[in-house]
């Protein structure tokens, strides 16, 4: 489901047709013929990018995932596909909701190519490709760097929140002692 929202700002879109109102993009998503990697999607101005990002945790072998990962993706996991999706937030100036989410739309696969699967997807043309094998040189460097920044798992953020704790008691001790 995409998410379409008019908003202020100058300048012009770097869209054509419907989506030629927007001012902003930005997100991730899947694309059919890279299965186990994000794509960072950006748009601002004329400006449009499509990069590698970070592999979907539904490519990574759940012997390798934090603590607490699993109840974090719970609410955009899919039984079939994992995390994987398309997040898009589009900022536009007297943008066509409707329009532009049907151009969008547009760019899906159809419930026929999705029935396909995925080694149908590969044989997809992909004008991405040489900028993803150029990226799989480091993808095993990436992959750990996604596990070791990833959001912070139940745990983590409760030692953080421990942490804090323990530093404004400390302050309002010193505080009181002065």
């Amino acid at each position: 489901e995409w998410k379409v929202k008019s908003g202020g700002g100058g300048g012009e879109g770097g869209g054509v047709g419907a989506l030629a109102a927007l001012l902003r993009v930005k997100g991730i998503a899947w694309l059919a013929t890279q299965r186990s990697q994000q794509a960072h999607v950006a748009l601002a101005g004329t400006r449009f990018t499509v990069e590698p990002g970070a592999p979907w945790w539904a490519a990574v072998e759940r012997s390798a995932w934090p603590r607490g990962l699993e109840a974090d993706l719970a609410a955009v996991w899919a039984e079939t596909h994992g995390d994987r999706r398309t997040e898009l937030v589009c900022i536009g100036r007297e943008l066509d909701h409707a329009a532009a989410k049907a151009a969008l739309d547009a760019c899906l696969l159809s419930e026929g190519d999705m029935a396909c699967g995925q080694e149908a997807w590969a044989a997809l043309p992909d004008p991405y490709a040489a900028l993803w094998e150029a990226c799989a040189r480091g993808v095993a460097e990436m992959k750990e760097q996604h596990l070791e920044n990833h959001v912070p798992t139940h745990e983590e953020r409760i030692a953080r929140h421990r942490m804090r704790l323990r530093e404004i008691e400390q302050s309002q001790r010193v505080a009181v002692e002065a």
